[in-house]
C-alpha cells in the first residue's frame, strides 16, 4: 500500500486533498439546503438556526477555559456578540464563515472533517474537545485555519463582555467628557 510521504510534495498533496474535501462538502451542504435565511425569529441578523446550534456547542468548550462572570448567560451573550461581529464583516469573510458553518451542519462532511455524526446539540463536551484538538493540530492548513478562526472569534466575543474587562486588563470604554460650552469671547476673557 502506498502511503503519503512526509516530504514537502506529500504534505502539499495532503493539504490540497483535505482542502478539496472540505470545500466540496461545504458546496454540497449549501446545495442540499443547509444554507437558509438568518434566524431572525431568535433575534439574529447573521446566524441561522444550524449556526446557533454549532456555536452553542463550541462556546462552553472554548470559553469554558477562561475565567469570567457570565454564568448561565455566557452562551446567549457570546452568541449575540458574535452575531453583531459577523454581521459587520465584509462579504468575502462572511461567505467563508458561512461555508464553514455549512460544512459543520452537514453530517457526512462533519464526519469527514473529524467531528461526530450526531448533531452538535447531542455532542458531548469530550467529543467537541476532541474535534477542536484535531483541527488545532491537523496537518491540513484549512482545518487549522478553521480552528483558529473559530477560537479567535469566540475569544473576541467572550472578552468583549463588560464582566470580563477586568480579566483582560481593559479598563472599559473611555468616559465621555462633556464639551465645554463657552464662547470664544469667554475663553479669551478667562485667559487675561
Amino acid at each position: 500500500m502506498n502511503s503519503i510521504t512526509t516530504d514537502r510534495r506529500g504534505f502539499m498533496k495532503l493539504g490540497l486533498v483535505g482542502s478539496a474535501v472540505l470545500t466540496s462538502g461545504s458546496m454540497i451542504a449549501t446545495l442540499s439546503g443547509c444554507s437558509k435565511q438568518p434566524a431572525s425569529e431568535q433575534g439574529y441578523r447573521f446566524f441561522r438556526p444550524q449556526d446557533v446550534e454549532f456555536l452553542s456547542a463550541l462556546i462552553p468548550v472554548i470559553a469554558g477555559k477562561y475565567p469570567g462572570g457570565l454564568g448561565d448567560q455566557a452562551v446567549p451573550r457570546v452568541l449575540a456578540q458574535l452575531d453583531k461581529l459577523m454581521f459587520t464583516l465584509q462579504g468575502h469573510a462572511q461567505n467563508e464563515i458561512v461555508k464553514l458553518f455549512d460544512a459543520m451542519s452537514f453530517a457526512p462532511v462533519r464526519v469527514a472533517a473529524g467531528a461526530q455524526w450526531a448533531d452538535w446539540k447531542d455532542a458531548t463536551p469530550e467529543q467537541i474537545e476532541s474535534f477542536l484538538e484535531g483541527w488545532r493540530t491537523s496537518i491540513i492548513p484549512l482545518k487549522r485555519m478553521g480552528y483558529f478562526s473559530l477560537a479567535k472569534l469566540i475569544n473576541i466575543a467572550w472578552y468583549s463582555q463588560p464582566e470580563n474587562y477586568p480579566i483582560s486588563g481593559y479598563p472599559g470604554a473611555p468616559i465621555k467628557v462633556p464639551a465645554v460650552e463657552a464662547s470664544i469671547d469667554e475663553l479669551l476673557a478667562a485667559r487675561k
